[in-house]
């Protein structure tokens, strides 16, 4: 027998995949009276409340801030969620693993769409409101499903990253919280990136988020094409993450019966 015929693709579960994304969501807006509707009123909250202490309390002078935090504040959540989700779409799913044999990478794989979902869900309100806050729709708008695609690969790697190593490590999901909440604050979403001192600015370029934040600020707020090192960036961290972690995750996964 082939090594094809003997390790399913991906592909082959396909459909696993998109049920499991879409039992997911459903259960997210179970006996919930908005429903969808949160996954639209929750960054409008989060970015509402940003506004107005950002730049009526602490008074971050940057023209049109809501617009410009609107930009960055989606991508974030993106990942930040996805990331913190990753961690238990392994530790999670115990009794599944045990039972069905499937291409263990669906299940990490599955937090990515269904955070995916959710973001797509949030652009019903997003382009509307960009155009509500003024930004400039030049053709350097074409390239966002590209800066986004790579977003989402990179997010990806870490995904199956975090999913692996959470099984035998379970303060993972603690210190990816942790770690979160210092990389937010070095990543240019509610700042510009030329604020930050040109000292210490190469210690915020080693930042992934940083290449993917100041493109969509460039396409959406500046109304000019992404920088291209930027954009270079980006693709080499989404090809090294996706690379990552494939890689631990195969060597990793193993062990998750054990583990488990």
């Amino acid at each position: 027998m082939s090594t094809i015929e003997t390790q399913p693709s991906l592909f082959q579960y396909r459909e696993l995949l998109k049920n499991l994304v879409i039992k997911d969501l459903k259960v997210k807006y179970r006996n919930s009276f908005l429903g969808f509707l949160w996954s639209l009123l929750n960054p409008l909250m989060m970015i509402i409340v940003y506004s107005v202490v950002l730049r009526y309390i602490l008074r971050v002078q940057i023209e049109n801030f809501p617009l410009f935090l609107i930009i960055g504040i989606l991508p974030w959540n993106l990942f930040s969620g996805t990331a913190i989700a990753a961690t238990e779409a392994i530790t999670g799913n115990a009794n599944l693993i045990k039972k069905i044999a499937f291409p263990r990478e669906v299940l990490p794989l599955a937090t990515v769409l269904f955070h995916v979902a959710q973001f797509l869900l949030a652009l019903l309100v997003f382009f509307p409101a960009l155009a509500f806050l003024g930004a400039p729709w030049t053709p350097a708008i074409a390239l966002y499903p590209l800066v986004l695609l790579l977003q989402v690969v990179f997010t990806g790697g870490v995904a199956l990253f975090l999913s692996a190593i959470a099984v035998a490590y379970r303060d993972i999901k603690y210190l990816t919280e942790i770690a979160l909440m210092i990389l937010f604050w070095m990543t240019p979403v509610v700042y510009h990136f030329s604020m930050v001192p040109e000292r210490v600015r190469w210690l915020f370029e080693l930042n992934p988020m940083t290449a993917y934040i100041t493109a969509y600020h460039d396409m959406l707020y500046w109304g000019r094409w992404p920088d291209a090192q930027m954009v270079l960036l980006g693709s080499l961290w989404a090809v090294l993450a996706l690379g990552v972690g494939s890689w631990v995750f195969r060597r990793r996964q193993r062990l998750f019966t054990e583990d488990l």
